[in-house]
C-alpha cells in the first residue's frame, strides 16, 4: 500500500513539538521554537524540557506527549526536539492505526529513525531533517528547504552522487525509508523494522568507527535486508576515522557493495552534518546512473 499523502501544512499550520529521545540543550531550543513561530503557531507540553538521566523524562511522560501530538485533531504535524537515544523504548505502545488515521508527519532524525520506521509501516510519510534544537543555528539554506519539504512533500528532487557498483547503471524505483544505521540495526529482528521489499533505503551515522559500521552492516545482510531492497544511498557518516588498521569507511562500505545487484549511491548531504538536507521519507524514489530522484512520474 502506497503511504498516504500527508496532512497539509501551511503558513500558519498548528504543530507540536514532542522530545521522545534525549534532553536537549534549552537555548538552543528556544532559538529554534523562537524561528519556527515566525510561520506555525507552536505548541508543546509545559515540561517538555524535562530530564531523566540520557532521556528527556520519563517513558510516561513522553510516551504522553507524543501520543496527545497524534490524537489532538488540532495538530498538523508532529516536530522532534533532539535524538539522543529513547525512541524504541515507546513503540511497542504506539498504534499504527490512531498513526494511520492521524495522518501527520513527523519530523527529525537519528534517533527519530525509531518513529520513520512505525510511520513507515503504517503507511504515512515523514521527514529525515534537522530538529528543533538544531534549526535555531542552521542555515538559511537548510531552513528554506525544510520549510518546502514539510509544506510541498510531492515537490520533485534530484540529486547528482556517486555510485560504488556497476549495478547503478541500470534504474530502480520504490519508497523511499532508512534514516540512523544504528538505530536501524537494533529494530533488526523486532517487530518495528522498515517496510523493506523494493524500498531504496537509505542510511547515515555518527560516531561509530569502520569496523563497528562493518558490523552493523553483515549483520544486516546477514538478516536479508538487501536481498529485498531495491536500492541504497549512503549519506553523512562522520567521527568515524580509521583506527590504527587504516580501514575507513568507505573502504567497509566498497566491501559490502561494489559487487551489489543493486544500485549503492553515496556523498548523500543528510544526517549529522551542518547542511542536513531534509528527505521526504515515503516518497516515491528512483535511481539513474548517479541520480537519485523523488517525486518523478
Amino acid at each position: 500500500m502506497p503511504p498516504l499523502l500527508p496532512r497539509t501544512v501551511t503558513e500558519g499550520s498548528r504543530l507540536s513539538i514532542v522530545a521522545p529521545s534525549g534532553p536537549f540543550d534549552e537555548e538552543a531550543f528556544a532559538h529554534g521554537v523562537t524561528w519556527l513561530k515566525e510561520r506555525y503557531e507552536i505548541i508543546h507540553s509545559d515540561d517538555i524540557c524535562s530530564r531523566e538521566g540520557y532521556l528527556a523524562g520519563s517513558d510516561e511522560h513522553r510516551l504522553r506527549d507524543l501520543n496527545n501530538a497524534i490524537n489532538d485533531p488540532t495538530i498538523d504535524a508532529i516536530l522532534c526536539a533532539r535524538g539522543g537515544y529513547g525512541a524504541t523504548r515507546l513503540i511497542p505502545q504506539l498504534d499504527l492505526t490512531t498513526i494511520r488515521e492521524a495522518n501527520k508527519m513527523i519530523v527529525g532524525f537519528s534517533d527519530i529513525t525509531a518513529l520513520h520506521s512505525l510511520w513507515a509501516s503504517a503507511g504515512i510519510r515523514s521527514i529525515h531533517a534537522p530538529m528543533v534544537a538544531a534549526l535555531g543555528r542552521a542555515s538559511e539554506a537548510i531552513r528554506d528547504q525544510w520549510i518546502s519539504t514539510l509544506e510541498s512533500p510531492q515537490l520533485p528532487l534530484e540529486w547528482s552522487l556517486s555510485a560504488f557498483n556497476c549495478a547503478a547503471s541500470t534504474s530502480v524505483g520504490g519508497p523511499l525509508i532508512g534514516g540512523n544505521l544504528a538505530v536501524l540495526g537494533a529494530l533488526n529482528g523486532t517487530p518495528y523494522a522498515p517496510p523493506l521489499d523494493d524500498a531504496i533505503l537509505f542510511i547515515e551515522d555518527v560516531g561509530e568507527r569502520p569496523y563497528r559500521v562493518d558490523r552493523m552492516l553483515t549483520t544486516l545482510s546477514q538478516s536479508g535486508w538487501f536481498d529485498r531492497i531495491a536500492g541504497l544511498v549512503i549519506g553523512a557518516f562522520t567521527e568515524g576515522d580509521p583506527g590504527a588498521d587504516g580501514v575507513s569507511i568507505d573502504d567497509v562500505f566498497r566491501r559490502h557493495f561494489e559487487g551489489a545487484k543493486f544500485p549503492v549511491l553515496h556523498g548523500f548531504p543528510a544526517g549529522h552534518i551542518d547542511e542536513n538536507i531534509p528527505l521526504p521519507f515515503g516518497s516515491q524514489a528512483r535511481i539513474e546512473g548517479e541520480k537519485l530522484l523523488l517525486n518523478f512520474p
